[in-house]
């Protein structure tokens, strides 16, 4: 995931790094709704947008019934999914699963929970995190430099699943272009590899998978030939989708869903504050040789425009976008004060008019703020999903970005204002139908 305006690098890497029908389980829903509805406060004073079906049923959340490094107990699973189906009842979830995790009898309950809600849940392969690197390994390579042996894993995996949904989303990887999610050092080369290799096999399998690739990080910088202070490497986004070409020149060809991190500068700019702009330290060169057209930006709430700009240079076109993650750190987090999200950070009703806005646009709701800075995420046709990160995740670190208020072990205590707002907004459409 990527967060006023990154002025170098280092800002931009500081900020990155402080960042599943059975009887018994109906009756453990229908408890853990009573308990949602008894804790959901009254929706935030914001003005309602105009809302359609259509539109609500692309937002979705990201889950973190498992981030890498903590996993919520199973039998807290369904509490969390009751949330999200309040929330996105017709729409998205993304989950992590990874490889030393695949367990179809475990997953199984996630899907027959999104099977529940009607939500289509989009699966996310990762590999393994190194607690003492502070990673996320790259994966195994076969003998010859290829990844048939770990596809193989995913695809018998993602096949033995009962999926909920005729299409089944899948992303390969995740923000590869970041040392922290290859091993270190990222390898544009090994990810083309990868990608191009468990694609082909999840096709293979089952023709009903949608492929979409990992999405890059538009803040990361290119740290050349050194280390980043923290140690780790990164490639900036052009730098590293060039290389993917050179090395694999059909490799943007496997991808049927374009899969982005549109987020707002710093995790805490307005809507409107957008720009394109390239970091690169050290002994890294300049490598752009084109800038984009006016209203192009790889940086805001619409960097995914940069994306299908950059994508057209090498002649892919007409890819539908998902935004996979998106969304504001808000100054709450009732864990632990003392740890650091970053600085000047929105509270929560300002995070939640700051989504409002992203999603609908103003439209003379907001006399005080621009109307104009933005494409409203809801009203572009490229896009087909607006995935909001993170429902539930770990308070001590992700306390700063959840729409729920979590406890240590699991257990939600409240929700923040903004998980209220889209929460009314799908009561204000189901009392009009």
């Amino acid at each position: 995931m990527s967060e006023q305006q990154h002025s170098t690098g280092h800002a931009l890497v500081g900020q990155y790094r402080r960042l599943r029908r059975t009887g018994v389980l109906l009756v453990i829903i229908a408890m853990a709704l009573l308990v949602i509805n008894s804790l959901l406060p009254s929706a935030p004073s914001l003005v309602m947008p105009d809302i359609t079906p259509q539109q609500l049923a692309k937002l979705g959340v990201h889950l973190m019934l498992d981030d890498g490094r903590k996993q919520w107990p199973v039998e807290r699973w369904a509490g969390h999914m009751g949330y999200a189906g309040l929330v996105v009842p017709n729409g998205y979830a993304v989950q992590l699963v990874r490889s030393d995790d695949l367990q179809p009898e475990k997953w199984q309950r996630f899907f027959d929970l999104a099977a529940q809600y009607n939500i289509t849940p989009i699966i996310r392969l990762a590999t393994v995190y190194n607690r003492d690197g502070g990673y996320w390994e790259a994966p195994p390579a076969d003998e010859d430099g290829g990844y048939e042996t770990i596809a193989a894993d995913y695809a018998a995996f993602l096949t033995t699943l009962a999926w909920p949904t005729e299409t089944r989303y899948v992303i390969i990887g995740n923000e590869p272009n970041h040392g922290e999610e290859w091993g270190g050092k990222p390898d544009p080369t090994a990810y083309a590899r990868f990608f191009a290799d468990v694609a082909d096999a999840l096709r293979a399998a089952d023709p009903a998978i949608q492929v979409l690739n990992a999405a890059l990080d538009p803040y990361a910088p290119h740290t050349g030939n050194s280390p980043h202070d923290n140690g780790f490497y990164y490639i900036d986004a052009e730098s590293f989708m060039d290389a993917m070409v050179e090395s694999l020149p059909d490799v943007f060809l496997r991808v049927d869903v374009w899969n982005s991190h549109s987020y707002p500068s710093q995790f805490t700019a307005p809507p409107w504050e957008q720009r394109y702009g390239v970091n690169r330290l050290n002994d890294a060169a300049a490598i752009t040789t084109e800038a984009p057209p006016p209203n192009i930006y790889n940086r805001g709430i619409n960097g995914y425009t940069w994306e299908l700009w950059k994508l057209a240079q090498y002649g892919i076109e007409g890819l539908p976008v998902m935004i996979t993650e998106t969304g504001w750190r808000h100054e709450e987090s009732v864990i632990d004060e003392s740890l650091d999200a970053g600085d000047n950070l929105p509270d929560g009703l300002t995070v939640a008019r700051y989504f409002d806005l992203a999603l609908w646009g103003n439209g003379g709701r907001y006399p005080d703020l621009p109307e104009a800075g933005w494409t409203p995420l809801l009203s572009d046709e490229r896009v087909m999903a607006v995935i909001a990160f993170a429902l539930n995740g770990n308070p001590l670190e992700w306390g700063y970005t959840n729409w729920l208020v979590m406890k240590p072990d699991g257990t939600v205590s409240a929700t923040y204002e903004i998980y209220d707002m889209v929460y009314s907004w799908q009561k204000a459409l189901a009392n009009r139908e």
